[in-house]
């Protein structure tokens, strides 16, 4: 995303941020010296970190929902499962890129942040509904939609989480192949 104002300005280096030195560690301040600008304008834009932080995770969310359904629309409805499983296992695999603030956010609205964790359950459950509603729409397992939209963001989360451990590379093909043996 280019920035086209202040705002935007605001949330991108905020998010640069926050990725890099943790949530927790990023201070208003230090996102009005990365941006240039007094903290007084930061103000003016965001009244605080938390309306910022909420900003960030709707922003973060649209993405991954953006990518995921990309993702839906290309496996397409003819598409075999073999296919289906692979092209989402591949999205997935693109997302990691965004796994830091994904995860960063999901510990503040875990650990006390209550309006952030108020806010991002709210966008949770728009993430699934859009991802089930593009499986209905652009999929052959309409039958199914509810239960793989919570299947999908399980996946993201989980492969997320190991993604960011780094303790072993993610076998996504074997984790392909062991999702269509058991669809089968």
């Amino acid at each position: 995303m280019k920035p086209n104002n202040m705002k935007e300005t605001i949330l991108a280096t905020s998010t640069k941020l926050m990725a890099k030195k943790g949530i927790k560690n990023t201070s208003l301040a230090d996102i009005a010296k990365e941006v240039g600008i007094s903290k007084g304008t930061l103000y003016y834009h965001y009244s605080s970190k938390d309306d910022i932080i909420c900003d960030m995770a709707e922003m973060h969310l649209k993405v991954i929902t953006h990518a995921l359904i990309e993702c839906l629309q290309n496996a397409g409805f003819h598409s075999t499962t073999e296919e289906f499983i692979s092209v989402v296992l591949n999205k997935i695999s693109d997302i990691e890129n965004h796994g830091r603030i994904h995860m960063y956010l999901i510990c503040e609205a875990i650990t006390g942040n209550e309006v952030l964790k108020e806010r991002f359950k709210i966008k949770y459950i728009e993430w699934r509904k859009a991802l089930e509603l593009e499986i209905q729409r652009a999929t052959k397992f309409k039958d199914d939609s509810y239960p793989i939209s919570f299947l999908l963001i399980s996946i993201v989360d989980g492969l997320v989480v190991q993604s960011l451990l780094k303790t072993e590379k993610l076998p996504y093909g074997e984790i392909s192949r062991f999702l269509i043996d058991k669809l089968k």
